[in-house]
C-alpha cells in the first residue's frame, strides 16, 4: 500500500473511531416529533432545546429531532411517545386532551385575559400538580408550555363581527370536542381536519374557514386561500413538549433538571417570535397580502363572549370534575387580582 494510501486509511479510521466514540459517549438518546415546518418558531425552539440539552449534559444526552410531520401529525407524535417508540412530542391545546381529559380546559375560549395571564397559570402551583397527575396517569410528561397567540377566525365567505355572523359558515376546526361545541353555540357549522389537510381544504372549497392564531395565518400563507380575518382572540394556542414519562424518570436527577430547563428555553423561544408577529409584524403583512383583518370592538367582542360563556360551562362541568373546573376558574381570577395589586 503506498503511502498516501496508508494515510487515508488511517485517516479514515481515525473519522470513524471518532464518530464512535461520540455515539458510545451518549448514555441517553431523545427522539423526538413535531408536526410544524423547519422554519417555524417552534422549530426555532427545538433546535435551541437540542442544542443547550446536548451542551449542558456534556454530551451524556443525544438529541435527534423529526420535523414537519415525518413521523406523522401532532397525535401520532404523542401516541409514539406514550409507548416509547419516541421520546419526546409536540402537543398542543387542541390534542392533549386525547390522553389526559382535564387538559381539555385549556381550550376553553375566553378562559385567558392575555399571554401573560397564561403564563403565570402554566407556572402555578395549581397547575404543576396537574401537570404531575397527567404525568402518573397518561405515561406522558408536560415539560414546557409555550403560547403561539390567541387563535382567531379567517373565512372566505364574509366579515365576521360578531358572534351572530358565523351562522352557516363551515369552519374547520380540529378534531377537539371544545372547538365543536365552541363553533356551534355561535352557530356555525365545525368541520373537523387534521392539521395536514388544512390547506388543501379551504383551497378546494371543503371548508369556508378555519380558526388559528394570526402568526400561523402568515406562516402557512393562509392569505392565499382566505379572504377575511377576525382579531376576536377566542383560544389561547399553546404549544407543549411532551416527553415519555417512564423515560423522564429513567434519567438521572441531573439530566431531568437540564432536560427541564432546555425544553423552558424552547419555549420561551418560540414564545418570543410568536409574540412579536401577534402583536407587530403579522397583521400588517397579512394585510398587504390582500386579507381583510377586523378588530372587534368591546361591543362585539362580548357578543362573542356571551354565545360560549354558558354552554362552555355545561359542557365543561359534564366532560370533566366540576370540582375541578371550578378550581381552575378560582385559580385564574386570584392570579387576575394579584396582578392588579
Amino acid at each position: 500500500m503506498s503511502l498516501r494510501r496508508k494515510i487515508s486509511a488511517l485517516a479514515s479510521a481515525a473519522v470513524l473511531a471518532c464518530m464512535m466514540g461520540t455515539a458510545q459517549a451518549a448514555e441517553f438518546e431523545i427522539r423526538g416529533s413535531h408536526s410544524e415546518s423547519v422554519e417555524s418558531p417552534l422549530h426555532k425552539g427545538w433546535l435551541v432545546f437540542e442544542a443547550y440539552v446536548e451542551s449542558a449534559s456534556g454530551g451524556r444526552i443525544a438529541v435527534n429531532i423529526s420535523p414537519a410531520g415525518q413521523l406523522g401529525g401532532i397525535k401520532d407524535g404523542l401516541e409514539q411517545a406514550k409507548v416509547g417508540a419516541i421520546q419526546m412530542a409536540h402537543g398542543d391545546e387542541q390534542t392533549l386532551d386525547s390522553f389526559y381529559r382535564p387538559m381539555m380546559i385549556l381550550a376553553t375560549p375566553y378562559l385567558f385575559a392575555n399571554d401573560e395571564e397564561a403564563q403565570r397559570f402554566l407556572h402555578s402551583a395549581f397547575f404543576m400538580g396537574v401537570r404531575e397527575q397527567m404525568a402518573k396517569e397518561s405515561g406522558l410528561r408536560l415539560l414546557a408550555a409555550a403560547s403561539y397567540g390567541f387563535r382567531c377566525f379567517t373565512n372566505n365567505v364574509k366579515p365576521i363581527r360578531s358572534a351572530a355572523d358565523m351562522k352557516g359558515i363551515r369552519m374547520r376546526v380540529p378534531p377537539s370536542p371544545m372547538s365543536l361545541a365552541m363553533v356551534e353555540a355561535m352557530g356555525g357549522s365545525p368541520t373537523p381536519v387534521p392539521w395536514e389537510e388544512l390547506y388543501g381544504a379551504m383551497q378546494s372549497g371543503v371548508v369556508d374557514g378555519q380558526e388559528n392564531p394570526v402568526g400561523v395565518a402568515l406562516d402557512y400563507s393562509f392569505d392565499q386561500v382566505q379572504k377575511h380575518m377576525t382579531l376576536d382572540n377566542h383560544q389561547l394556542g399553546l404549544n407543549s413538549l411532551v416527553m415519555n414519562e417512564a423515560f423522564y424518570q429513567s434519567l438521572p436527577p441531573e439530566l431531568r433538571a437540564i432536560v427541564v430547563t432546555g425544553a423552558e428555553m424552547a419555549a420561551a423561544t418560540e414564545y418570543g417570535e410568536r409574540n412579536y408577529q401577534a402583536r407587530v409584524s403579522a397583521v400588517g403583512a397579512l394585510q398587504k397580502k390582500g386579507m381583510e383583518v377586523y378588530a372587534p370592538n368591546l361591543e362585539e367582542q362580548e357578543t362573542f363572549r356571551q354565545a360560549v360563556a354558558g354552554p362552555m360551562q355545561v359542557y365543561l362541568k359534564k366532560e370533566l370534575d366540576p370540582a375541578y373546573v371550578d378550581a381552575v376558574y378560582k385559580e385564574i381570577a386570584d392570579l387576575r387580582a394579584a396582578a392588579l395589586k
